[in-house]
């Protein structure tokens, strides 16, 4: 089903719903636990010997933003850009913070707009347990390898034309930012011939769990009793971010963003999962079969996946060869090609930031130069 969002600005959106039938086998879970940072803290420091052989099967209504391009380029009309966003945030990350065009200072934050500019349909969708989406078991259901066979079952439909997408696409692109990176990378590494190009955003090889997990742990306590005015008919094990400083730390450079921007971001986090933080640390694994372009677009203070000494030293994702995003190539050593751009004076959520500008221009440079 679908319904037209407001039309103030090109392009041309729609809001859309669609279900997504999913086998996974996911993390053997306890599904009493006890949602405090001690005990959040403690599951994440024993990982060793967890079994991924629980299986769950379903339907889920995944919703998300369809936008047909303002600029008409036939080579581009039948390659869809497919926007996967972060823990925390929904479908609105791609449009600055508001559904396309009435995002925080219209377009000026929007990766939906510019990839429009340059021809680009796109569909960002609300992951499992997120937005608009079906919340499932938030332990036992939205794990890392169900959002894997989510995101993937997204991908076929939208290549066979059975969704309420207006077409079938002969290429999608496939792009992640942060968790939806971890969940890219992971979709590269199971079918390796589904996406035709990556581009993971806020994302790098190197992830220390300790540093999340003591971040995490302090700041995550369950959404109905943060916000039970949005959130009071979830389940206990949805998560919301309660410190607002943790957050600022975790997302942006200091300096480098409109305050009002972040005020905005936080007035509008949505939630995570136990279910998610404690399968995700699994997520950084190789994907030798994958032959694809791909393209690492993170920024050079990021302090979740460039901050190896977890808070000892401010985060930096490096300069030169020896970077942190291009030792992440390791990850992709069949990629064709693997390429990395830093984008300047920016924080892990640099389409948040000032120059935001800089990494839409970058990406979309790389995709014409792959042909796309």
């Amino acid at each position: 089903m679908s319904s037209p969002l407001l039309t103030k600005r090109e392009p041309n959106c729609q809001n859309i719903s669609f279900p997504v039938t999913i086998s996974s086998y996911n993390a053997q879970l306890p599904t009493n636990i006890d949602p405090t940072s001690t005990v959040i803290e403690s599951l994440l420091t024993n990982l060793v010997g967890w079994t991924f052989d629980v299986l769950v099967e379903g339907t889920f209504e995944i919703a998300g933003s369809y936008c047909e391009p303002e600029v008409q380029i036939p080579s581009r009309a039948n390659t869809l850009q497919l926007l996967v966003h972060g823990g925390t945030y929904d479908r609105n990350y791609w449009s600055g913070d508001g559904a396309p065009g009435y995002g925080y200072r219209g377009d000026e934050y929007s990766w939906v707009s510019y990839a429009s500019k340059q021809g680009y349909p796109t569909l960002a969708v609300d992951r499992l347990g997120n937005g608009l989406s079906d919340h499932p078991d938030p332990i036992v259901v939205v794990q890392m390898p169900a959002h894997v066979e989510v995101l993937a079952g997204v991908a076929r439909l939208a290549k066979q034309g059975t969704s309420p997408l207006p077409r079938a696409f002969e290429k999608v692109i496939y792009v992640g930012h942060s968790f939806g990176s971890l969940i890219g990378n992971l979709v590269n590494e199971k079918y390796p011939n589904l996406v035709d190009a990556t581009i993971l955003t806020g994302w790098s090889n190197t992830f220390l769990v300790s540093g999340v997990r003591d971040a995490i742990g302090l700041v995550a306590l369950p959404a109905q009793l943060v916000d039970p005015t949005q959130f009071g008919d979830l389940a206990v094990g949805y998560m919301e971010v309660s410190s607002e400083s943790g957050d600022v730390y975790a997302f942006f450079q200091q300096g480098e963003y409109d305050p009002a921007m972040q005020a905005l971001d936080w007035k509008r986090r949505g939630t995570l999962t136990l279910g998610e933080l404690l399968t995700f640390p699994f997520a950084i694994a190789a994907a030798p079969r994958y032959t694809l372009p791909v393209l690492v677009v993170t920024a050079e203070m990021d302090a979740v996946f460039c901050n190896p000494t977890a808070g000892l030293l401010p985060p930096n994702c490096g300069t030169g060869p020896g970077n942190l995003l291009a030792q992440s190539a390791s990850l992709y050593p069949a990629a064709n090609p693997y390429d990395w751009y830093i984008v300047p004076n920016t924080g892990h959520c640099w389409q948040l930031h000032y120059n935001a500008p800089d990494g839409f221009n970058a990406s979309h440079a790389w995709l014409e130069q792959q042909g796309f």
